[in-house]
């Protein structure tokens, strides 16, 4: 069978565009969903078209219109709601953290909310500190949420249409770094499980977690030093529920454990990670945690270039938890500033 080589943002469409000729019940509805080119940064492109009635513009009111949507799942409907940046759905947290992750629970778990949040998150050339928020915690931290962060094109594909098909209602968390990384995207509709991990690199020495862009920097970080330093990479894919055991069992192989996150340390997916492993086993040396500082991210590229933890800091990390010597890599103006284009495998 050929390759289907497509980036993240094309996967994104293919499946909604999938699960609306499938299920009538879906729809999709946020600002500049209905455009021709580049509706939702190219996730919706032209689908208006192809449904005029089931793919729906809003004005500029976050709060009514994800309100009308989680109303519109409570009545059985499906809808796919789009945020283009995290501080945008802040204006929706009462339908989104009250109303649809409460509601099920509060009627005895017969009322179920079928609502997908897309909203995009995270770090963008240029973007400064009120357009760069990734907030993970927030949503991580909210009982009656599931929430997952697609790290590759193949898994932004699968976890939509599972958490399309899914009778809660589910966060995706899309790093917008990540929309021009191309793979292999098989072309049928398949799910992807919203509460496991991946292991995606075998190794006995160190256990190395990302999830997001933080993710593809650790596949090059791989590519530098994994085979010699022994990591075994895991993709979190889920941080509501945190696959725990999938991690556990690699830490008690290695003995090593090491995070990656591009958010602040305090309250980060890291930390939890790192206190649910510490609970239950000792460790060969600290578990470590690559994290982002703990101020908003600035605007100037000379102030970013030591903001997220790159693939070198990754990498050295590593050499350090095993006591090896530090890599010497100067990283391109590209490398630090610029959203990769890369294809995975």
């Amino acid at each position: 069978m050929s390759e289907r080589i497509l980036k993240y943002t094309d996967a994104v469409r293919e499946a909604t565009d999938q699960l609306l000729e499938k299920d009538s019940s879906v729809f999709v509805v946020g600002l500049g969903v209905s455009y021709k080119d580049g509706a939702a940064d190219g996730t919706t492109s032209g689908l208006a078209m192809k449904y005029p009635k089931r793919v729906l513009d809003v004005p500029v009111s976050e709060n009514a219109f994800t309100g009308m949507a989680v109303g519109a799942a409570f009545s059985g409907l499906r809808p796919i709601v789009h945020h283009g940046r995290v501080e945008f759905s802040l204006l929706a947290m009462d339908p989104i953290l009250t109303q649809a992750a409460k509601w099920n629970y509060m009627f005895g778990g017969g009322n179920p909310v079928p609502i997908t949040l897309r909203i995009a998150v995270g770090r963008q050339w240029g973007n400064g500190p009120q357009h760069t928020q990734s907030l993970y915690g927030l949503f991580g931290g909210t009982p009656g949420l599931k929430v997952v962060i697609p790290s590759t094109p193949r898994m932004a594909k699968g976890l939509l249409i599972s958490a399309v098909r899914d009778n809660n209602p589910v966060i995706i968390l899309e790093s917008r770094w990540l929309y021009k990384v191309k793979q292999d995207v098989p072309a049928e509709m398949w799910e992807e499980p919203l509460d496991k991990a991946k292991v995606l690199k075998k190794g006995a020495d160190i256990t190395v977690v990302a999830y997001g862009d933080g993710l593809v920097s650790a596949l090059e970080a791989y590519d530098l030093v994994g085979k010699s330093a022994g990591i075994e990479l895991i993709d979190v894919v889920s941080i509501n529920p945190v696959d725990n055991e999938t991690i556990a069992k690699s830490v008690a192989k290695t003995g090593r454990l090491l995070c990656v996150d591009t958010a602040p340390a305090a309250f980060s997916i890291g930390s939890e990670i790192i206190a649910a492993v510490a609970k239950v086993m000792p460790l060969k040396n600290k578990p470590v945690a690559l994290c982002t500082p703990a101020v908003p991210c600035p605007t100037s590229t000379a102030l970013t270039e030591s903001y997220y933890p790159t693939k070198v800091d990754i990498a050295n990390a590593v050499l350090r938890a095993m006591k090896k010597p530090d890599i010497k890599h100067v990283l391109t103006f590209e490398e630090l500033h610029l959203a990769p284009s890369i294809t995975l495998s």
